[in-house]
């Protein structure tokens, strides 16, 4: 089965299923990310163990994973635990005998926790998001005001969009190369394509969700997020280069390990859940 094939398949299984998950939120969207950090961080803190680190790959993998359940609770429980995990991160380190590369596993850790755990929490933020912006939305059109519903259909539909674009562009019609040290297969033609469907795509699932925001935003934020997902590719890129492994892992046919297709959203969510605040509360306080 070509490569090709088996990525059209996976779409078909799992669009319907990131639909359902992202329409019902709640504890189900929160055991999806769950799953995604835990698999995420499983893959990330296996490519560290390509440099021969002493790591405790399975307390970053917990310590990720408590960060999307602080979240679920709101950004204050969020930001509490993320500093009781960097705390922790620090501790684990004093038992150590020997402390040659404690620094650079420390960090590694604290890379993982962040990269991970603190970025893709943030996708919980933007489908509860209803709670820290209820008071300033206007009349949405929205049923029953879950805008959370929304921004997250935005945000992925926009950033998935944006690869797929890149990549069959790209591939057929692409010449220049982009980076080629870290990704030889992304082209600037491709990547210029991703970008411009992004763009087209928030303006199409705002008219589809009865233009909740207005159309110079969507396009804006749709564009934003066509450039951020070329950034998030690269970096996670960058990591499989540095320790010379093509994919992170091996779970989804046709596009690799959970890194390799969520690596542009890990860095979308965070920047786009601050956009979105900002967008609803810029005439206000900012109240997280």
């Amino acid at each position: 089965m070509s490569n090709l094939t088996q990525r059209i398949l996976t779409a078909i299984i799992g669009v319907p299923f990131l639909l359902l998950v992202f329409y019902f939120g709640s504890y189900y969207f929160l055991a999806f990310i769950l799953l995604i950090v835990g698999f995420g961080s499983y893959e990330f803190f296996r490519l560290v163990d390509n440099k021969n680190l002493d790591n405790k790959n399975i307390i970053g993998i917990v310590f990720c994973i408590i960060l999307p359940i602080g979240a679920n609770f709101g950004y204050l429980y969020f930001i509490f635990l993320f500093t009781l995990v960097s705390i922790f991160t620090l501790f684990i380190n004093l038992q150590k005998q020997d402390l040659s590369n404690t620094l650079i596993g420390a960090g590694t850790k604290f890379l993982g926790i962040v990269y991970i755990g603190w970025f893709l929490s943030h996708a919980i933020l933007i489908r509860n998001i209803n709670e820290s912006i209820f008071p300033y939305i206007d009349n949405t059109n929205i049923k029953n005001n879950d805008i959370g519903f929304f921004w997250i259909v935005f945000v992925v539909a926009c950033t998935f969009l944006n690869d797929t674009a890149a990549y069959f562009f790209g591939k057929y019609k692409g010449k220049i190369k982009l980076v080629p040290r870290l990704s030889p297969g992304k082209t600037v033609e491709g990547t210029v394509c991703g970008i411009f469907m992004a763009l087209l795509s928030g303006m199409f699932i705002n008219l589809l969700f009865s233009s909740p925001i207005s159309y110079k935003w969507a396009m804006l934020l749709g564009f934003v997020v066509g450039v951020v997902a070329v950034l998030g590719d690269l970096i996670e890129s960058m990591f499989k280069r540095s320790v010379s492994i093509k994919d992170s892992g091996g779970l989804l046919p046709g596009h690799g390990g959970v890194l390799d297709r969520f690596d542009s959203l890990i860095l979308v969510f965070p920047v786009m859940y601050y956009l979105i605040l900002f967008y609803y509360l810029r005439d206000n306080y900012l109240i997280f």
